[in-house]
C-alpha cells in the first residue's frame, strides 16, 4: 500500500504515475520558481 492511499483504487492509480516520462529541468525550474514566489510563505511556517 502506499502511505495516504485511502482505497485499492487509489493506490493503483498513484503507482501508474510511476509510468509518467520525468518532468523536464525547465519544468522542474518553473515549479520550484513558481512554489518560491507563491506558496512557500504560505505553508513553511507550518512545519
Amino acid at each position: 500500500m502506499i502511505p495516504g492511499a485511502r482505497s485499492p483504487e487509489q493506490a493503483r492509480a498513484n503507482a501508474e504515475a510511476a509510468r509518467l516520462p520525468e518532468l523536464s529541468e525547465q519544468t522542474l525550474a518553473a515549479v520550484r520558481a513558481l512554489y518560491e514566489r507563491r506558496i512557500r510563505d504560505q505553508v513553511e511556517s507550518r512545519w
